[in-house]
Protein backbone atom coordinates (compact mmCIF):
# COMPACT_ATOMS: atom_id res chain seq x y z
CA UNK A 1 0.00 0.00 0.00
CA UNK A 2 1.84 3.20 -0.93
CA UNK A 3 1.92 6.22 1.83
CA UNK A 4 -0.75 9.19 0.57
CA UNK A 5 0.33 12.39 1.08
CA UNK A 6 -1.86 14.96 -0.31
CA UNK A 7 -2.62 18.78 0.45
CA UNK A 8 -6.09 19.62 -0.07
CA UNK A 9 -5.72 23.16 -0.12
CA UNK A 10 -8.84 24.78 -1.06
CA UNK A 11 -12.72 23.25 -1.70
CA UNK A 12 -15.11 25.90 -2.97
CA UNK A 13 -19.70 25.37 -1.94
CA UNK A 14 -19.91 25.19 -6.27
CA UNK A 15 -23.37 24.31 -7.69
CA UNK A 16 -23.11 21.41 -9.90
CA UNK A 17 -25.65 19.03 -11.56
CA UNK A 18 -23.16 17.03 -12.52
CA UNK A 19 -24.03 12.44 -26.54
CA UNK A 20 -22.70 9.94 -30.86
CA UNK A 21 -22.11 10.62 -34.53
CA UNK A 22 -20.72 8.75 -37.84
CA UNK A 23 -17.30 8.45 -38.07
CA UNK A 24 -17.09 10.26 -41.45
CA UNK A 25 -15.10 9.13 -44.73
CA UNK A 26 -13.48 12.15 -45.10
CA UNK A 27 -11.62 12.17 -41.64
CA UNK A 28 -8.42 10.26 -42.49
CA UNK A 29 -5.52 8.50 -41.05
CA UNK A 30 -3.05 10.96 -41.60
CA UNK A 31 0.72 8.90 -41.54
CA UNK A 32 1.38 5.70 -40.48
CA UNK A 33 2.87 5.55 -37.22
CA UNK A 34 6.45 5.40 -35.92
CA UNK A 35 7.83 2.36 -34.71
CA UNK A 36 8.56 2.93 -31.34
CA UNK A 37 8.74 0.01 -29.37
CA UNK A 38 10.38 0.53 -26.22
CA UNK A 39 9.13 3.16 -23.56
CA UNK A 40 9.05 6.36 -24.05
CA UNK A 41 10.70 7.19 -20.72
CA UNK A 42 9.97 8.40 -17.56
CA UNK A 43 11.47 11.30 -18.43
CA UNK A 44 8.41 12.61 -20.16
CA UNK A 45 6.16 14.90 -18.23
CA UNK A 46 2.04 13.56 -17.94
CA UNK A 47 -0.84 15.69 -18.71
CA UNK A 48 -4.31 13.92 -18.56
CA UNK A 49 -6.83 16.41 -19.36
CA UNK A 50 -10.71 15.46 -19.00
CA UNK A 51 -13.45 17.39 -20.16
CA UNK A 52 -17.07 16.73 -17.94
CA UNK A 53 -19.64 16.18 -20.34
CA UNK A 54 -17.96 16.33 -23.83
CA UNK A 55 -19.47 13.92 -26.58
CA UNK A 56 -16.80 13.02 -29.19
CA UNK A 57 -19.00 13.91 -32.01
CA UNK A 58 -19.40 17.55 -31.10
CA UNK A 59 -15.70 17.72 -32.36
CA UNK A 60 -13.77 18.13 -36.20
CA UNK A 61 -11.24 15.51 -35.55
CA UNK A 62 -14.62 13.01 -35.01
CA UNK A 63 -15.98 14.30 -38.04
CA UNK A 64 -18.39 17.21 -36.84
CA UNK A 65 -18.61 20.21 -39.15
CA UNK A 66 -22.44 21.62 -38.05
CA UNK A 67 -19.91 24.16 -36.28
CA UNK A 68 -16.48 24.81 -36.00
CA UNK A 69 -16.24 23.68 -32.02
CA UNK A 70 -12.74 22.57 -31.62
CA UNK A 71 -10.12 24.26 -34.06
CA UNK A 72 -7.45 23.88 -30.92
CA UNK A 73 -8.40 20.00 -30.59
CA UNK A 74 -8.64 19.28 -34.76
CA UNK A 75 -4.78 20.57 -34.50
CA UNK A 76 -4.16 18.34 -31.33
CA UNK A 77 -5.49 15.14 -33.63
CA UNK A 78 -4.11 16.22 -36.66
CA UNK A 79 -0.32 15.70 -34.77
CA UNK A 80 -1.54 12.72 -32.23
CA UNK A 81 -2.68 9.34 -32.00
CA UNK A 82 -6.92 9.79 -31.98
CA UNK A 83 -8.79 6.18 -30.93
CA UNK A 84 -11.79 7.04 -32.61
CA UNK A 85 -13.99 4.44 -30.80
CA UNK A 86 -13.37 5.23 -27.01
CA UNK A 87 -15.99 4.03 -24.67
CA UNK A 88 -15.90 5.82 -20.89
CA UNK A 89 -17.40 3.01 -18.28
CA UNK A 90 -20.44 4.92 -16.77
CA UNK A 91 -22.40 7.29 -17.97
CA UNK A 92 -21.70 10.08 -15.45
CA UNK A 93 -19.01 11.79 -13.11
CA UNK A 94 -18.04 9.66 -10.18
CA UNK A 95 -17.78 5.99 -11.64
CA UNK A 96 -16.15 6.98 -14.13
CA UNK A 97 -13.38 9.10 -12.90
CA UNK A 98 -13.27 6.52 -10.25
CA UNK A 99 -12.22 3.97 -13.15
CA UNK A 100 -9.71 6.27 -14.92
CA UNK A 101 -7.74 6.78 -11.63
CA UNK A 102 -8.09 2.94 -10.55
CA UNK A 103 -8.06 1.10 -13.81
CA UNK A 104 -10.99 -1.10 -12.72
CA UNK A 105 -14.94 -1.63 -13.89
CA UNK A 106 -17.49 0.65 -11.69
CA UNK A 107 -18.61 -2.34 -9.39
CA UNK A 108 -15.38 -3.09 -8.66
CA UNK A 109 -15.04 0.23 -7.23
CA UNK A 110 -18.03 0.69 -6.05
CA UNK A 111 -18.02 4.50 -6.06
CA UNK A 112 -21.71 4.15 -7.61
CA UNK A 113 -23.76 6.49 -6.26
CA UNK A 114 -23.22 10.08 -5.09
CA UNK A 115 -24.27 10.79 -1.51
CA UNK A 116 -23.36 15.13 -0.64
CA UNK A 117 -21.72 15.47 2.83
CA UNK A 118 -21.77 11.40 3.85
CA UNK A 119 -18.76 9.15 3.25
CA UNK A 120 -19.71 5.98 2.28
CA UNK A 121 -19.33 2.75 0.32
CA UNK A 122 -21.09 4.02 -2.90
CA UNK A 123 -19.47 6.82 -3.88
CA UNK A 124 -16.07 6.74 -2.03
CA UNK A 125 -12.51 4.77 -3.20
CA UNK A 126 -11.41 2.02 -0.99
CA UNK A 127 -7.93 3.26 -0.37
CA UNK A 128 -6.92 -0.14 -1.13
CA UNK A 129 -6.58 1.03 -5.03
CA UNK A 130 -3.41 1.96 -6.88
CA UNK A 131 -4.29 4.80 -8.75
CA UNK A 132 -2.73 5.82 -11.18
CA UNK A 133 -1.30 9.07 -9.46
CA UNK A 134 0.06 6.11 -6.91
CA UNK A 135 1.74 4.62 -9.56
CA UNK A 136 3.11 8.13 -11.03
CA UNK A 137 4.20 9.36 -7.21
CA UNK A 138 5.92 6.01 -6.79
CA UNK A 139 8.05 6.20 -9.98
CA UNK A 140 9.40 9.76 -8.74
CA UNK A 141 7.22 12.02 -10.47
CA UNK A 142 5.46 14.98 -9.12
CA UNK A 143 1.86 14.53 -8.53
CA UNK A 144 -0.65 17.05 -8.78
CA UNK A 145 -4.48 17.49 -9.79
CA UNK A 146 -6.83 20.76 -10.68
CA UNK A 147 -10.49 20.42 -10.34
CA UNK A 148 -13.40 22.41 -10.99
CA UNK A 149 -15.75 19.54 -9.84
CA UNK A 150 -16.37 19.49 -6.26
CA UNK A 151 -17.47 15.96 -6.53
CA UNK A 152 -13.96 14.36 -7.01
CA UNK A 153 -12.09 15.62 -3.81
CA UNK A 154 -9.72 13.96 -1.10
CA UNK A 155 -13.21 13.28 1.39
CA UNK A 156 -14.08 10.81 -0.99
CA UNK A 157 -10.80 8.98 -2.02
CA UNK A 158 -10.21 10.42 -5.36
CA UNK A 159 -6.98 12.64 -4.32
CA UNK A 160 -4.78 9.03 -3.56
CA UNK A 161 -1.23 9.99 -4.73
CA UNK A 162 -1.71 13.43 -5.25
CA UNK A 163 0.44 15.52 -4.01
CA UNK A 164 -1.46 18.78 -4.13
CA UNK A 165 -5.49 18.14 -4.73
CA UNK A 166 -6.61 21.49 -5.32
CA UNK A 167 -9.95 22.89 -6.38
CA UNK A 168 -9.17 26.04 -8.35
CA UNK A 169 -11.29 29.05 -6.99
CA UNK A 170 -14.17 30.19 -9.48
CA UNK A 171 -17.29 29.09 -10.83
CA UNK A 172 -17.28 25.29 -11.89
CA UNK A 173 -19.61 25.05 -14.55
CA UNK A 174 -20.09 28.31 -16.27
CA UNK A 175 -18.69 31.78 -16.91
CA UNK A 176 -14.63 31.57 -17.30
CA UNK A 177 -14.29 28.39 -15.22
CA UNK A 178 -12.21 26.87 -17.79
CA UNK A 179 -10.10 29.88 -17.92
CA UNK A 180 -10.21 29.63 -14.19
CA UNK A 181 -8.16 26.24 -14.22
CA UNK A 182 -5.93 26.63 -17.33
CA UNK A 183 -4.47 29.69 -15.36
CA UNK A 184 -3.63 27.65 -12.34
CA UNK A 185 -2.02 24.77 -15.11
CA UNK A 186 0.40 27.50 -16.56
CA UNK A 187 0.50 28.91 -12.95
CA UNK A 188 1.49 25.39 -11.69
CA UNK A 189 3.48 24.53 -13.96
CA UNK A 190 6.07 27.26 -14.17
CA UNK A 191 6.90 26.02 -10.43
CA UNK A 192 7.97 22.69 -11.72
CA UNK A 193 11.43 21.84 -12.51
CA UNK A 194 12.65 20.44 -15.48
CA UNK A 195 14.76 18.23 -13.21
CA UNK A 196 11.81 16.12 -12.27
CA UNK A 197 8.86 15.21 -13.91
CA UNK A 198 5.49 15.47 -13.33
CA UNK A 199 1.75 13.96 -13.63
CA UNK A 200 -0.67 16.33 -13.33
CA UNK A 201 -4.34 15.73 -13.65
CA UNK A 202 -6.86 18.52 -14.99
CA UNK A 203 -10.55 17.97 -14.70
CA UNK A 204 -12.56 21.00 -16.63
CA UNK A 205 -16.18 21.82 -15.89
CA UNK A 206 -16.77 22.36 -19.63
CA UNK A 207 -19.04 21.41 -21.29
CA UNK A 208 -21.11 20.66 -18.48
CA UNK A 209 -24.24 22.38 -18.24
CA UNK A 210 -25.22 24.99 -17.28
CA UNK A 211 -24.03 25.65 -20.80
CA UNK A 212 -23.09 29.59 -20.42
CA UNK A 213 -19.82 30.22 -21.21
CA UNK A 214 -18.89 33.52 -21.40
CA UNK A 215 -19.29 35.85 -24.30
CA UNK A 216 -18.71 36.15 -27.32
CA UNK A 217 -18.97 32.30 -26.92
CA UNK A 218 -22.38 31.92 -25.08
CA UNK A 219 -24.06 34.15 -28.16
CA UNK A 220 -22.89 33.11 -30.97
CA UNK A 221 -25.06 30.34 -32.00
CA UNK A 222 -28.40 31.45 -30.45
CA UNK A 223 -29.73 34.12 -32.79
CA UNK A 224 -32.69 35.16 -33.73
CA UNK A 225 -33.97 32.20 -30.87
CA UNK A 226 -36.92 33.82 -28.95
CA UNK A 227 -37.78 31.63 -26.32
CA UNK A 228 -37.11 30.78 -22.91
CA UNK A 229 -34.26 28.37 -23.00
CA UNK A 230 -30.95 30.19 -21.79
CA UNK A 231 -28.73 27.28 -21.09
CA UNK A 232 -29.36 27.03 -17.26
CA UNK A 233 -29.61 23.26 -16.36
CA UNK A 234 -33.03 23.80 -14.83
CA UNK A 235 -34.80 24.92 -17.73
CA UNK A 236 -34.29 21.52 -19.36
CA UNK A 237 -35.18 19.38 -16.50
CA UNK A 238 -39.27 19.44 -17.60
CA UNK A 239 -38.03 18.14 -20.81
CA UNK A 240 -35.95 14.80 -19.28
CA UNK A 241 -38.51 14.44 -17.35
CA UNK A 242 -41.47 14.33 -20.15
CA UNK A 243 -43.35 17.16 -18.72
CA UNK A 244 -42.48 19.25 -21.67
CA UNK A 245 -41.93 19.23 -25.00
CA UNK A 246 -39.42 20.84 -26.79
CA UNK A 247 -39.74 22.50 -29.89
CA UNK A 248 -37.26 22.13 -32.80
CA UNK A 249 -35.96 26.00 -32.10
CA UNK A 250 -35.70 24.63 -28.52
CA UNK A 251 -33.43 21.63 -29.91
CA UNK A 252 -31.69 24.09 -31.92
CA UNK A 253 -31.34 26.32 -28.76
CA UNK A 254 -29.93 23.48 -26.88
CA UNK A 255 -27.55 22.31 -29.73
CA UNK A 256 -25.83 26.02 -30.16
CA UNK A 257 -25.19 26.30 -26.26
CA UNK A 258 -23.67 23.32 -25.88
CA UNK A 259 -21.78 23.56 -28.78
CA UNK A 260 -20.28 27.46 -27.46
CA UNK A 261 -19.61 25.69 -24.33
CA UNK A 262 -17.70 23.30 -25.83
CA UNK A 263 -15.60 25.60 -28.04
CA UNK A 264 -14.75 27.88 -25.05
CA UNK A 265 -13.31 24.67 -23.70
CA UNK A 266 -11.16 24.43 -26.77
CA UNK A 267 -10.39 27.64 -27.05
CA UNK A 268 -8.93 27.00 -23.43
CA UNK A 269 -6.72 23.98 -24.75
CA UNK A 270 -5.57 25.77 -27.44
CA UNK A 271 -4.09 28.31 -24.30
CA UNK A 272 -2.73 25.37 -22.45
CA UNK A 273 -1.10 23.95 -25.74
CA UNK A 274 0.59 27.62 -26.71
CA UNK A 275 2.09 28.14 -23.02
CA UNK A 276 3.17 24.66 -22.91
CA UNK A 277 4.76 25.06 -26.31
CA UNK A 278 5.51 28.89 -25.91
CA UNK A 279 7.66 27.31 -22.33
CA UNK A 280 9.63 24.50 -23.90
CA UNK A 281 7.42 21.67 -22.39
CA UNK A 282 5.90 20.86 -25.61
CA UNK A 283 8.38 18.37 -26.80
CA UNK A 284 8.39 16.43 -23.84
CA UNK A 285 5.06 15.81 -22.16
CA UNK A 286 2.90 13.23 -22.90
CA UNK A 287 -0.86 14.90 -23.45
CA UNK A 288 -3.98 12.92 -22.97
CA UNK A 289 -7.18 14.24 -23.68
CA UNK A 290 -10.62 12.69 -23.00
CA UNK A 291 -14.29 13.08 -21.31
CA UNK A 292 -15.74 11.40 -18.80
CA UNK A 293 -19.22 11.08 -20.19
CA UNK A 294 -20.79 12.68 -23.41
CA UNK A 295 -24.02 14.72 -23.42
CA UNK A 296 -27.68 13.96 -24.65
CA UNK A 297 -29.19 16.62 -26.19
CA UNK A 298 -32.57 15.32 -27.05
CA UNK A 299 -32.37 12.02 -29.07
CA UNK A 300 -34.91 9.64 -28.05
CA UNK A 301 -36.12 12.41 -25.24
CA UNK A 302 -32.96 12.20 -23.52
CA UNK A 303 -31.51 15.17 -21.78
CA UNK A 304 -27.83 15.86 -19.72
CA UNK A 305 -26.43 12.09 -19.28
CA UNK A 306 -27.46 8.71 -17.63
CA UNK A 307 -28.00 6.31 -19.88
CA UNK A 308 -25.76 4.12 -22.37
CA UNK A 309 -26.40 5.33 -26.25
CA UNK A 310 -23.14 6.35 -28.00
CA UNK A 311 -24.02 10.60 -26.95
CA UNK A 312 -23.45 9.11 -23.22
CA UNK A 313 -20.57 7.73 -23.52
CA UNK A 314 -18.39 7.67 -26.88
CA UNK A 315 -15.79 10.18 -25.91
CA UNK A 316 -12.58 11.41 -27.35
CA UNK A 317 -9.19 10.20 -26.70
CA UNK A 318 -6.30 12.02 -27.86
CA UNK A 319 -2.80 10.74 -27.30
CA UNK A 320 -0.22 13.55 -27.93
CA UNK A 321 3.38 11.34 -27.32
CA UNK A 322 6.50 13.07 -28.47
CA UNK A 323 7.92 10.96 -31.36
CA UNK A 324 4.92 9.70 -32.37
CA UNK A 325 3.74 10.56 -35.85
CA UNK A 326 -0.13 11.19 -36.21
CA UNK A 327 -2.72 8.22 -36.61
CA UNK A 328 -6.46 7.78 -36.20
CA UNK A 329 -7.19 3.80 -34.42
CA UNK A 330 -10.41 2.21 -34.92
CA UNK A 331 -10.25 -0.50 -32.39
CA UNK A 332 -12.64 -0.23 -29.37
CA UNK A 333 -10.64 1.28 -26.10
CA UNK A 334 -11.95 2.01 -22.71
CA UNK A 335 -11.39 5.38 -20.91
CA UNK A 336 -9.93 2.75 -17.97
CA UNK A 337 -7.24 1.59 -20.57
CA UNK A 338 -5.05 5.47 -19.52
CA UNK A 339 -3.55 4.18 -16.81
CA UNK A 340 -2.37 0.65 -18.44
CA UNK A 341 -1.46 2.37 -21.23
CA UNK A 342 0.41 5.46 -19.93
CA UNK A 343 2.50 2.56 -17.49
CA UNK A 344 3.30 1.24 -21.21
CA UNK A 345 4.66 4.78 -22.47
CA UNK A 346 6.34 5.59 -19.40
CA UNK A 347 7.95 2.38 -17.75
CA UNK A 348 6.00 3.36 -14.91
CA UNK A 349 4.71 0.14 -12.89
CA UNK A 350 1.26 -0.77 -13.53
CA UNK A 351 -0.90 -2.24 -10.75
CA UNK A 352 -1.76 -6.09 -11.07
CA UNK A 353 -5.46 -5.12 -10.17
CA UNK A 354 -5.72 -3.03 -13.44
CA UNK A 355 -8.17 -4.22 -15.60
CA UNK A 356 -8.04 -1.42 -18.06
CA UNK A 357 -5.86 -2.52 -21.40
CA UNK A 358 -2.12 -1.34 -22.23
CA UNK A 359 -2.90 0.57 -25.61
CA UNK A 360 0.77 1.47 -26.39
CA UNK A 361 1.18 -0.83 -28.71
CA UNK A 362 -1.41 0.60 -30.64
CA UNK A 363 0.09 3.27 -30.19
CA UNK A 364 4.02 2.43 -30.52
CA UNK A 365 3.86 -0.22 -33.10
CA UNK A 366 0.07 0.02 -34.29
CA UNK A 367 -0.62 -3.44 -32.99
CA UNK A 368 -4.23 -5.13 -32.79
CA UNK A 369 -5.51 -4.73 -29.29
CA UNK A 370 -8.92 -5.40 -30.69
CA UNK A 371 -11.47 -6.31 -27.46
CA UNK A 372 -14.99 -5.85 -26.31
CA UNK A 373 -15.35 -3.07 -23.72
CA UNK A 374 -18.07 -2.80 -21.19
CA UNK A 375 -19.89 0.28 -19.69
CA UNK A 376 -23.02 0.33 -17.25
CA UNK A 377 -25.36 2.71 -15.77
CA UNK A 378 -27.26 1.79 -12.69
CA UNK A 379 -28.87 -1.53 -13.71
CA UNK A 380 -28.46 -1.05 -17.28
CA UNK A 381 -25.44 -2.73 -18.98
CA UNK A 382 -23.65 -2.79 -22.34
CA UNK A 383 -21.11 -4.49 -24.76
CA UNK A 384 -19.58 -3.18 -27.82
CA UNK A 385 -17.57 -6.32 -30.12
CA UNK A 386 -14.40 -5.82 -31.91
CA UNK A 387 -16.49 -5.70 -35.01
CA UNK A 388 -19.29 -3.02 -33.60
CA UNK A 389 -21.52 -4.67 -32.79
CA UNK A 390 -23.51 -3.24 -29.70
CA UNK A 391 -25.67 -4.65 -26.97
CA UNK A 392 -27.49 -2.53 -24.05
CA UNK A 393 -29.26 -4.26 -21.28
CA UNK A 394 -32.10 -2.80 -19.04
CA UNK A 395 -33.87 -0.43 -20.80
CA UNK A 396 -37.31 -0.43 -21.13
CA UNK A 397 -37.41 -2.00 -24.78
CA UNK A 398 -34.09 -4.19 -23.92
CA UNK A 399 -32.22 -5.86 -25.17
CA UNK A 400 -31.56 -3.13 -27.98
CA UNK A 401 -28.86 -4.95 -30.60
CA UNK A 402 -26.95 -2.44 -32.61
CA UNK A 403 -24.35 -2.41 -35.33
CA UNK A 404 -22.50 0.71 -35.07
CA UNK A 405 -20.76 0.41 -38.34
CA UNK A 406 -24.26 0.77 -40.40
CA UNK A 407 -26.48 2.30 -37.83
CA UNK A 408 -24.50 4.33 -35.83
CA UNK A 409 -26.89 6.80 -34.67
CA UNK A 410 -28.53 3.35 -33.00
CA UNK A 411 -31.64 3.61 -34.43
CA UNK A 412 -32.32 -0.21 -35.85
CA UNK A 413 -32.80 -2.85 -33.16
CA UNK A 414 -31.46 -6.21 -34.48
CA UNK A 415 -32.11 -8.18 -31.21
CA UNK A 416 -35.16 -9.69 -33.22
CA UNK A 417 -33.00 -10.98 -36.48
CA UNK A 418 -29.58 -12.14 -34.91
CA UNK A 419 -30.24 -14.20 -32.25
CA UNK A 420 -26.83 -15.87 -32.40
CA UNK A 421 -25.36 -12.47 -31.60
CA UNK A 422 -27.74 -11.71 -29.24
CA UNK A 423 -26.80 -14.91 -27.03
CA UNK A 424 -23.29 -14.30 -27.52
CA UNK A 425 -22.77 -10.47 -26.18
CA UNK A 426 -25.46 -11.29 -23.49
CA UNK A 427 -22.92 -13.71 -22.16
CA UNK A 428 -20.18 -11.22 -22.53
CA UNK A 429 -22.25 -9.11 -20.30
CA UNK A 430 -22.65 -11.46 -18.04
CA UNK A 431 -19.62 -12.81 -17.90
CA UNK A 432 -17.51 -9.04 -17.17
CA UNK A 433 -20.23 -8.32 -14.79
CA UNK A 434 -19.42 -11.15 -12.90
CA UNK A 435 -15.90 -10.46 -13.11
CA UNK A 436 -16.52 -6.92 -11.75
CA UNK A 437 -18.25 -7.91 -8.54
CA UNK A 438 -16.25 -10.97 -7.79
CA UNK A 439 -12.73 -8.79 -8.14
CA UNK A 440 -14.42 -6.16 -6.01
CA UNK A 441 -13.94 -8.44 -2.28
CA UNK A 442 -10.15 -7.61 -3.52
CA UNK A 443 -10.84 -3.91 -1.45
CA UNK A 444 -12.26 -3.40 1.38
CA UNK A 445 -15.36 -0.52 1.76
CA UNK A 446 -15.43 2.33 4.02
CA UNK A 447 -19.79 1.66 5.22
CA UNK A 448 -21.35 -0.84 2.91
CA UNK A 449 -24.74 0.78 1.29
CA UNK A 450 -27.43 -1.93 0.71
CA UNK A 451 -28.29 -2.02 -3.36
CA UNK A 452 -29.56 -3.94 -5.61
CA UNK A 453 -29.20 -4.50 -9.79
CA UNK A 454 -32.03 -2.61 -10.49
CA UNK A 455 -32.06 0.49 -8.23
CA UNK A 456 -31.66 3.47 -10.51
CA UNK A 457 -28.50 5.52 -8.98
CA UNK A 458 -28.62 9.03 -8.23
CA UNK A 459 -26.19 11.42 -9.20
Amino acid sequence: MLVRSLSYLSVFTLSLACGGGEEPSAVKDPTPAAKIVAPIGPQKNVIVVLADSLRADRLGAHGYTARNTSPAMDALAAESTVFVNAVSQNAWTIPSVASLFTGVYPRTHRALKYQKGQKVEMDTLSMDHETLAEQFQAAGYTTSALLKSTVIDSSKGFCQGFEACTVVPGKSARDASGENLTNAATEWMDTQSDEKPFFLYLHYMDPHSPYIPPEPWHSKYTEGYSGPLTGLHKDYIPFQQGKATPTSADLEQLSGVYDASVEYWDHQIGRLIADMKAKGRWENTILVVTADHGEALGERGNFFHGNLFQENIHVPLIFHVPGVRAQRLTQYVQMMDIGPTLAGLTGIAASVNWHGKDQSPAIQTRANTSQIVYSEYAHKKMVIDPSGLKLILGEKESPLLFDLNVDPLETKNLANERSGDLARLKAAVNRTFNQTMADADKFSVVAPVAIDDTETLSF
